[in-house]
Formats: C-alpha cells, sequence, structure tokens
C-alpha cells in the first residue's frame, strides 16, 4: 500500500505511444492516423518543451504549456 506523500508527488500523463503524430513548430498534432489528423480528428498540445532519450530516442516526451505530460513514441512520428 502507498503512503499518502507517494501519491501526493506522484505524477501523472498522457500516454500517445499508439498513435501517430507530428510536430508542426510549436504545435504537435496526435491522431489515430494522417488522414485522420488532417481531417482535424486529432488533439493538439501547444508545447512548451520535448524531451527525448539521450541514447536511443525511442520515446518522447512533451510538456505542453499547462505543464501537463505526453508520452510520444518516435516511431509513429510522421515527417
Amino acid at each position: 500500500m502507498r503512503n499518502k506523500t507517494e501519491t501526493e508527488n506522484e505524477k501523472t500523463f498522457s500516454d500517445f505511444t499508439n498513435k501517430s503524430w507530428f510536430k508542426d513548430g510549436d504545435i504537435i498534432k496526435v491522431g489515430d492516423s494522417f488522414p485522420d489528423i488532417m481531417k482535424g480528428g486529432c488533439e493538439t498540445i501547444e508545447v512548451k518543451e520535448v524531451l527525448s532519450g539521450e541514447q536511443y530516442r525511442t520515446w518522447k516526451i512533451a510538456i505542453d504549456k499547462e505543464g501537463k505530460i505526453h508520452l510520444l513514441k518516435s516511431s509513429r512520428e510522421l515527417r
């Protein structure tokens, strides 16, 4: 069982590892597929900061301007 201080300090994040995404300037658009994203069926993240692994850039963590954290899989990035 966790104690109360552990859960108070625990942060959550949105897991978009199974979604397609692309970065357009300071905005990341995330959706099920490229056509869905182009039709507007996507979530838009206003990026403050992007973090990626030092040695293997398999994952990216995007922090939006509201401080929310989003996990993205690098192999799902559309270019």
